[in-house]
């Protein structure tokens, strides 16, 4: 990395995180220009299998809250996924990830635990929302304040540590092995917005069910 881009790096991270939302708001708006056929051809259908699995997840955490939780779990799937891609374009400024310095991934483990506190209330009701902050568990402020640690700290030492190694790599062999390692950072790129979606529905579920209220009857009688 060159010294004009460390010298701007807090810059140059908040760039992409803005390049990242932009392109993500042009594909929403061509997908949604594009009208739905009745047989779906394989874009429709990867589209389709990839969104079934976003509405199975709020399904099983609320059932009657799948609109709201299923986009608030796809688009933090769809920004980290594309924020860690940016590690494999070829141009110097755009190939830095935000999800590779802390505060990108702090940022969105706020939105995550946050938003599911915001998700709560609105389910729920302000109230129960706010309770849940203090019931059954009068420490469960601490508990939030883990889960924030927990998710940004596992995004960053994952993205993170792999643009590092890759990097001392370089520096020692900078022919062939750099292009193997950068190789196998596709799979924590993949991997970690998956795991990253499912701890933020498992935070989500705790602040909807965490006091054994708003349960199903079926959950109830169980």
């Amino acid at each position: 990395m060159s010294g004009s881009i460390q010298l701007h790096l807090r810059d140059v991270v908040i760039l992409n995180s803005l390049v990242v939302a932009l392109v993500l708001l042009a594909l929403a708006k061509i997908a949604t220009l594009r009208p739905l056929k009745e047989l779906p051809d394989g874009v429709q259908n990867a589209a389709e299998l990839v969104l079934d699995w976003f509405v199975q997840q709020a399904r099983r955490i609320h059932p009657r809250g799948v609109r709201t939780i299923a986009p608030f779990l796809a688009s933090l799937f769809l920004v980290i996924l594309l924020s860690n891609l940016l590690a494999f374009l070829p141009f110097p400024v755009l190939r830095i990830p935000p999800t590779a310095y802390y505060s990108g991934p702090l940022g969105l483990a706020l939105v995550a635990v946050l938003g599911s506190l915001v998700i709560s209330a609105r389910l729920r009701g302000i109230g129960a929302g706010l309770r849940h902050l203090v019931w059954p568990n009068p420490l469960q402020l601490v508990s939030e304040l883990s889960h924030t640690l927990s998710l940004s700290l596992r995004l960053y030492g994952n993205i993170g540590g792999e643009l590092i190694v890759a990097t001392l790599v370089a520096q020692v062999v900078p022919y062939g092995i750099p292009l193997i390692v950068h190789a196998l950072g596709l799979i924590p790129a993949v991997v970690q917005p998956v795991v990253f979606t499912l701890l933020t529905a498992n935070v989500l579920a705790t602040a909807l069910h965490g006091d054994g209220e708003d349960r199903r009857p079926s959950e109830r009688s169980a």
